[in-house]
């Protein structure tokens, strides 16, 4: 199967990490395009950018946060798939090809997971730790899936399904939306293991209290959805 692919990066003063991020993206063929959507940055994020990786195409946010970059960059891209990858340098683009392999084997949603025998992770404080488990364990129980590691956030999909989802979210909820939503519409989920470094200059853009609350409000809201959906039972993950 043949497949174009566009990679879509957020960030928002990432110059530092840039160097850590941008040249291990793999050459290959399906990689069609490399797109960085800037959220506004105050430092030399996009200059260091094109610096790095002149033929990259700089996209701007319409909004703040994740989710949005996410969506503007989807909207932007000329692949057939997508896939996410973090700025921050704490995610593996070397392990880009594992993401392709599963969409040429006709997967819609590939996700990354910490948790799979094979990954791993240097980056997780007991804190982020309580919250991916907690809000893993609430999920499932709630939505009746079995996803592992939902706040993991390289993944790649399906450009066309991810434009059908009609996602909704501005910041880390979305990767919560996209699951359920992908589940619900039947796609065809994949998981491969992701192995998550520490972040290599600066500090993350998540907080506990923003986004744990807007992720507690995506939980809740899908699974009043759901209640409502004549019985629809979404399997979660699609395990090849």
């Amino acid at each position: 199967m043949s497949i174009s692919v566009s990679i879509i990066i957020p960030a928002l003063n990432e110059a530092a990490n840039l160097p850590y991020v941008l040249p291990r993206i793999p050459q290959l063929s399906e990689i069609e395009e490399v797109l960085l959507v800037d959220g506004g940055s105050m430092d030399d994020t996009v200059e260091v950018a094109r610096r790095l990786m002149p033929t990259i195409k700089i996209v701007q946010q319409d909004g703040r946060g994740k989710g949005n970059a996410v969506r503007c960059g989807a909207e932007a891209a000329r692949g057939d798939y997508f896939l996410v990858l973090d700025a921050d340098g704490s995610q593996r683009p070397e392990e880009i090809p594992m993401y392709l392999a599963k969409a040429r084997e006709g997967y819609d949603l590939v996700k990354g997971s910490r948790y799979m025998e094979a990954g791993g992770t240097e980056d997780e404080t007991a804190g982020r730790g309580l919250m991916v488990r907690l809000t893993d364990f609430v999920a499932n129980i709630l939505w009746r899936t079995d996803f592992t590691d939902m706040a993991y956030g390289m993944f790649l999909m399906d450009r066309q399904e991810f434009l059908g989802l009609d996602i909704g979210a501005s910041y880390f909820e979305i990767d919560w939306e996209v699951l359920i939503k992908a589940a619900r519409r039947g796609l065809r989920i994949a998981r491969v293991p992701a192995y998550e470094a520490p972040r290599a200059h600066g500090r993350s853009h998540l907080t506990y209290r923003r986004d744990g609350w807007l992720i507690f409000k995506t939980v809740m809201r899908e699974w009043l959805r759901g209640t409502s959906d004549h019985g629809a039972r979404p399997k979660g993950d699609k395990k090849s």
